[in-house]
């Protein structure tokens, strides 16, 4: 496997983690304990971290026309998705 497309998977599971400390926010279907807190870390520090990173190099990648069959492009759009989002709420 090559390490961005990696890195993509990667930064996809920090981004569910991100979405689903955002539905903790109002709902809670966690027990407080660890479960909880790694998904709060991995959701709030991590994956604003590496989506980030791994786009900025997607980006990189896009405008030197070498992306081409590395990543699955649904998993590019879905993370620049992610992206957008954390940005918007970052700003706001």
């Amino acid at each position: 496997m090559d390490k961005l497309s990696f890195w993509h998977r990667v930064a996809f599971i920090a981004n569910c983690c991100w979405l689903l400390t955002w539905v903790l926010k109002y709902y809670t279907f966690l027990p407080p304990g660890g479960m909880q807190s790694i998904l709060i870390i991995t959701g709030l520090l991590i994956a604003n971290t590496v989506n980030f990173l791994v786009n900025a190099v997607t980006c990189a990648y896009w405008f030197r026309k070498q992306l081409a069959g590395r990543v699955p492009r649904w998993l590019v759009l879905l993370n620049f998705t992610f992206l957008a989002a954390q940005l918007y709420i970052f700003i706001l």
